[in-house]
């Protein structure tokens, strides 16, 4: 457990991050927030971990934004939201830039900084209660670069607009034909599903993941073009690793494969 009730723990081969603060919806504050890349590098660093999942504790809200209270001091002048944009940057950029799958878990609120941590993980999946907006239109705040950047990958520059301007909520429905997520379940059944998800992600080749995230992130950074030596050495490191002779063997077996990650 990490300062500022971001719970940070390990569940077999899943590291999980939950925001918990139900009664402000899981609003994120700025230790929430700072606890965010510690714990990627920390799940980065452990060999047993092969994906991490993200969620709000209990059912309410996945996160409903950045927790306003604290946007007297953080957002008090120029400095200062300087300060506070590249905190969200380094958060962004701890779950991108990690080879390791990232998933978001979505129940109810899913609001301004909420929606750009979704965003940044790999798959998101909701239940039928889930809401979605980015209001800064509503509360005059300059939204950050990369969290445009994600969100004009994810929806394209039309619906993006429309979520920008006009800063209106959509349900699960409207977030899933947007392709704001994956999928939509029951939320009675939405745990259950991101536990098969996540099972997959834990019995695929760490590597094979790794190197098509790689490759992924590499084409829809915010700056410079596609690193050519950073992709080919995932593709290397994949193609020589003792996982491509198991999945190779384990095929022509036909049995089940056993990955290690190496």
């Amino acid at each position: 457990m990490s300062a500022g009730r971001l719970q940070v723990g390990k569940k077999d081969a899943v590291g999980w991050i939950v925001f918990d603060q139900p009664e402000k919806k899981n609003a994120i504050n700025g230790a929430m927030w700072r606890g965010i890349p510690e714990a990627m590098a920390r799940f980065d660093a452990d060999p047993e971990v092969r994906c991490v999942a993200f969620r709000g504790a209990g059912t309410e809200a996945f996160a409903a934004g950045a927790d306003i209270s604290e946007f007297d001091q953080i957002r008090a002048d120029q400095s200062a939201v300087g300060v506070y944009d590249g905190l969200l940057d380094r958060v962004l950029a701890a779950i991108q830039n990690s080879r390791k799958p990232s998933v978001a878990l979505i129940h109810g609120f899913c609001m301004g900084g909420g929606l750009e941590v979704a965003l940044a993980c790999d798959l998101r999946y909701c239940g039928e209660s889930a809401q979605f907006a980015i209001p800064a239109a509503k509360l005059g705040l300059a939204y950050n670069v990369e969290g445009h950047k994600r969100l004009l990958e994810t929806v394209g520059h039309a619906r993006a607009r429309e979520i920008m301007f006009l800063g209106r909520r959509y349900g699960a429905t409207e977030g899933l034909t947007m392709g704001l997520v994956h999928r939509v379940l029951p939320d009675a059944e939405l745990a259950a599903y991101v536990d098969g998800v996540l099972a997959t992600l834990q019995e695929n080749a760490p590597l094979a993941i790794a190197n098509s995230k790689t490759i992924i992130e590499e084409y829809v950074k915010s700056s410079g073009g596609a690193d050519p030596a950073r992709m080919q050495a995932a593709i290397e490191r994949c193609t020589t690793s003792v996982d491509y002779q198991e999945g190779r063997r384990a095929f022509m077996a036909k049995r089940k494969p056993r990955f290690e990650g190496r």
